[in-house]
């Protein structure tokens, strides 16, 4: 997530993907932009277990959920799609 902003310029923390985060980016055919894309800008983040975060990313019918901890960087512990109705607000 966003480190801080200086002068509107977004200076982020590094990332990095677990060997679990790669074979299930493989699986569901995510792409590293595309998690990186939905950790640098999400359309929402919520509370997982262990207080890690949840980033979402909408893409089509479905939802890029990226589980990570955020220490000096962000740790992406799995990635994977679900349905995006699943998720949504409000349900």
């Amino acid at each position: 997530m966003r480190l801080t902003c200086v002068h509107d310029v977004k200076v982020f923390k590094p990332i990095r993907l677990t060997v679990h985060a790669r074979l299930r980016m493989m699986r569901y055919q995510i792409s590293e932009e595309e998690v990186v894309e939905c950790l640098r800008n999400p359309d929402r983040v919520v509370g997982g277990y262990k207080g890690r975060k949840i980033a979402h990313k909408i893409k089509d019918k479905y939802v890029i959920r990226a589980i990570y901890e955020e220490n000096e960087l962000i740790t992406v512990v799995t990635v994977y799609l679900a349905w995006k109705s699943r998720y949504e607000r409000g349900t």
